[in-house]
């Protein structure tokens, strides 16, 4: 049970809107549908402002591209904030690092760790624990050089000097 829902409700069915209302102790927040920010991002604000220091969310990844791209794009709110963000679905875990990050196998979401660069350069990639190794490596946008290694040690390690990944652990 949801402690807050919150949004416009606007793509919610009737039969959706009359669960929410059925729950005890939901706090409901109806935002104006026509407001520069999406549900997506008002929630994590929320959940910020209300102490969260992870944040997961779930739904963020369905079939309106542009709001996917929006959703990933959030996940730089936690690195201004210095708080966990990632988006999960059946198939996915999605986070944004600007520092390093180890992944074991043990706990990885899936067999793919694919990275993508997110600002126009990310510097200083050294990849350690996985199939396609890298040092000290620039990235940047229009090639898919990062896209589908595999963790072939107990753990990986992803390490960068600047800039922003995109870091996906596929399930397919």
């Amino acid at each position: 049970t949801p402690d807050i829902a919150d949004g416009d409700f606007d793509s919610l069915s009737k039969e959706g809107k009359a669960y929410l209302e059925s729950l005890s102790g939901t706090e409901i927040v109806k935002l104006n549908p026509e407001k520069d920010d999406t549900d997506t991002e008002y929630a994590i604000r929320e959940a910020i402002r209300r102490g969260a220091m992870e944040i997961v969310v779930i739904g963020a990844t369905g079939t309106r591209i542009d709001h996917v791209l929006g959703n990933i794009s959030l996940l730089g709110i936690g690195l201004e904030e210095q708080i966990k963000i990632s988006l999960v679905d059946e198939h996915n875990r999605i986070r944004m690092i600007n520092q390093p990050l180890t992944i074991r196998k043990a706990e990885q979401y899936g067999k793919y760790v694919s990275l993508i660069p997110f600002s126009e350069k990310v510097s200083g990639v050294t990849l350690r624990g996985l199939k396609y190794p890298l040092t000290d490596y620039t990235m940047g946008g229009f090639n898919s050089l990062g896209i589908s290694n595999e963790i072939v040690s107990d753990e990986a390690s992803i390490s960068l000097s600047s800039g922003q990944l995109i870091v996906i652990e596929s399930k397919d």
